[in-house]
């Protein structure tokens, strides 16, 4: 290794290094510290705040992560991690100033000597009585026995082989299930594959070191530990931070998540349904596995510092000294110590008989037995057979098909057909009929139970077949532009087969006769299901007992569709959100205001000339009411109990860019005029009030803005990323 200094015989125990190597590695092992728990740190603070945010309720919504009331755990465990490795830092840094000199803790570090040895040496120190000595050389004891670089713990100690075989058996097993998971949620062939070189070289780097170091056991285990450290610095923070920094450039600050039309966008928002499984913390076992990595962490570079030792530049020996650390002693027992002290340390010198396994290279390992001595060379060979298994099952992975059908493919391993977590019908750059024939061959060519989103686009005359029933982990179905020619019971949308189904949209759809087809409204309705939507379809009536079929709470959105009004059925609903924009209704029923649950309201572009003058029961859920492009010039006094208790919202709940009233605002405001058209009479709402005194609530509570006047579903990005090309 570059920059190590020659002693006169190689050393068993230590890396010596010159001074400005050793700086290396002690820069090198502060910034591991540094960078894990920095991120620690702020993954706890992620976690803090994340319930109270837009970005959670969009992941909730998603079924991605845990829930709020497991988030104080996640918090607590990241904060201890934080705490752990920012202690480690702060003792390097600490210790470096107090002692002047780049160390790695405030204890002066062990000569290699025995710790019992020195000991034995304070022992006969009897001037040395009052208790707090004595609890002092007892804590020493204790912490040397178990701590100590000769320790049960320690880099030196009789149990290190065990302890390091068990850490990376452990950690091996958690590396390749996190390495499994990344070839079922990333796309990132190149990140894959670099997680997975990492693990096999980790898996062979033992059978590796052991047979090209041959006897210069602390350097065997100095590379066997390096390797370890990158493969858990790699696990716990890289691949996270790596999917993290990719979708910092889509973040809103001040939204405090992503901007809503991002989750209408196909690809974008399957592949953070699956990214942030890698990630965010998915279950109790996944915190478990982040939290082992980063304590890995730690035991690897606590036993790393006590392997490297730096030596002067110009070949100065190191010897090993017990008076050292000795007290002053009287000259009698002083010659008594030292003769007991060279004693021990030539017992502990003297070459033992080794029996030699694997050609010798594991005799230097202080294993004393054959049984110890073959079990260390098996785990070895174990350990080397499991890389070849996983690199095995990554190549079978790996020379799966591309299929056009599948936009975002991943290749997960021991899958006999390709998996695709977004497919993509796209009947005309197939060149399909739409038949259900062809139709089911397409789908059968890849794995259907993969599938997170499914888009069908420029299908002329679709007939969906009943193979849609084995698209179990689909969380939504999108339809654009096409025409559905059948859809049938048989192929219905059903709790049983799709229960992760949360959404979904029809685009550009032209559905036969106006109505909705059979295969989305079973009585066995997905119990996920809260987000229906249809834009620009002629949709023109729907069944009277949809609200048997459909979920109670759900969103509904019509958007310039056929309905010339709005049916009372969507009304029993009683659903969070409703919009008929751009729908030719010309009047609206005062039951549309009342519904109990109902904080969404679009009604935006429609041929409506006024409100229904008797509304008795406002919705005391309505936050926002969206009126743009319309006639309505005038509020009754209905409408006051929402102006009054939103007086305090940072949004106006009135959006009414566009509209009449608003074109006599606009006047008023300019001074061209000072009354609105109504006069502020019995019956009429405080918004018909111009006054001076009343302006700034009717300006709060009014947003004349036109970027409001446009459908809940952003078309625009629609027809952008899924328009014919």
């Amino acid at each position: 290794m570059g920059g190590s200094s020659k002693t006169s015989a190689p050393s068993s125990q230590y890396v010596d290094l010159s001074p400005w190597s050793y700086a290396w590695w002690w820069f090198i092992l502060l910034a591991v510290h540094l960078i894990t728990g920095g991120y620690n740190a702020a993954f706890a603070l992620f976690y803090y705040e994340l319930k109270d945010t837009y970005l959670y309720r969009t992941l909730e919504y998603s079924r991605i992560g845990m829930l709020a009331k497991d988030h104080p755990t996640i918090t607590v465990v990241n904060a201890l991690m934080a705490s752990m490795h920012g202690g480690c830092a702060l003792l390097m840094v600490g210790g470096s100033l107090w002692r002047r000199e780049l160390v790695f803790s405030l204890v002066a570090p062990e000569n290699g000597e025995n710790s019992s040895t020195r000991t034995k040496v304070q022992a006969f120190d009897d001037r040395v009585s009052s208790r707090l000595e004595s609890m002092k050389r007892h804590t020493s004891q204790v912490y040397s026995r178990v701590w100590g670089r000769r320790g049960f713990l320690g880099v030196n100690g009789r149990s290190f082989h065990a302890i390091l075989l068990g850490r990376e058996l452990l950690e091996t097993l958690l590396q390749t299930i996190q390495a499994y998971r990344m070839s079922w949620y990333l796309p990132r062939m190149l990140l894959n594959r670099f997680y997975l070189f990492l693990l096999v070289l980790n898996c062979w780097s033992s059978v590796f070191i052991y047979s090209l170091l041959k006897r210069d056991e602390a350097r065997k285990r100095f590379y066997c530990l390096v390797s370890d450290c990158i493969i858990d610095l790699v696990s716990s923070i890289g691949i996270p931070l790596i999917v993290v920094i990719s979708y910092i450039g889509d973040y809103d600050s001040e939204l405090k998540g992503f901007q809503l039309e991002y989750w209408y966008d196909d690809v974008w928002s399957a592949r953070v349904l699956n990214e942030f499984q890698m990630v965010l913390v998915v279950s109790w076992s996944d915190l478990i596995s982040r939290t082992v990595f980063s304590i890995g962490l730690i035991a690897t570079t606590t036993n790393l510092k006590e392997l490297l030792r730096k030596v002067p530049v110009k070949g100065s020996k190191r010897r090993v000294s017990a008076a050292d650390n000795a007290m002053t002693f009287n000259k009698s027992k002083k010659m008594e110590v030292i003769h007991q002290i060279r004693s021990t340390v030539r017992l502990t010198r003297e070459p033992s008989k080794l029996v030699k396994v694997g050609s010798g290279n594991y005799t230097g390992t202080g294993l004393r037995t054959r049984r110890e001595q073959n079990l260390l060379f098996l785990a070895h060979i174990v350990f080397g057979a499991w890389g070849v298994v996983v690199l095995g099952l990554h190549i079978q992975a790996s020379v799966q098909p591309e299929l056009p059908q599948c936009a975002l493919q991943v290749r997960p391993w021991a899958v006999t057909e390709p998996a695709c977590y977004l497919a993509i019908l796209d009947c005309y750059h197939l060149g399909i009929s739409d038949k259900k024939a062809e139709v089911q061959a397409k789908w059968s060519e890849f794995d259907r139970s993969t599938v997170v989103t499914l888009a069908i686009r420029h299908c002329t005359a679709l007939e969906v077949p009943d193979s849609i029933a084995d698209f179990h982990l689909t969380t939504g179905i999108k339809l654009y532009n096409s025409t559905i020619y059948e859809w049938g019971a048989s192929a219905a949308v059903t709790n049983t087969n799709h229960p992760a189904l949360i959404w979904l949209y029809f685009v550009r759809v032209h559905l036969p006769d106006g109505r909705l087809p059979e295969g989305i409204m079973s009585t066995d309705f997905p119990t996920n299901l809260y987000d229906l939507e249809f834009t620009y379809t002629n949709v023109r009536e729907v069944p009277d007992d949809l609200d048997t079929k459909w979920l109670i709470g759900t969103t509904v959105y019509f958007e310039y569709s056929e309905l010339t009004s709005i049916p009372s059925v969507i009304l029993r609903l009683d659903p969070y959100s409703i919009s008929f924009t751009g729908s030719p209704i010309t009047e609206l029923s005062p039951e549309v205001f009342e519904v109990p649950d109902l904080v969404y309201m679009y009604l935006g572009s429609i041929p409506i000339q006024d409100l229904p003058p008797d509304v008795t029961n406002l919705s005391p859920a309505l936050g926002y009411l969206y009126l743009t492009d319309t006639n309505v010039s005038f509020f009754w006094s209905w409408i006051d109990p929402l102006v009054e208790k939103t007086l305090g919202w940072p949004r106006a709940p009135l959006l009414m860019g566009g509209s009449k009233y608003c074109a006599e605002l606009e006047k008023i405001t300019r001074g061209e005029s000072t009354t609105f058209s109504v006069p502020p009479l019995p019956g009429y709402s405080i918004l018909m009030d111009a006054s001076e005194e009343n302006r700034d609530t009717v300006l709060h509570t009014a947003n004349c803005d036109m970027e409001n006047a446009v459908p809940v579903y952003p078309i625009d990005l629609e027809d952008r990323v899924s328009a014919l090309q």
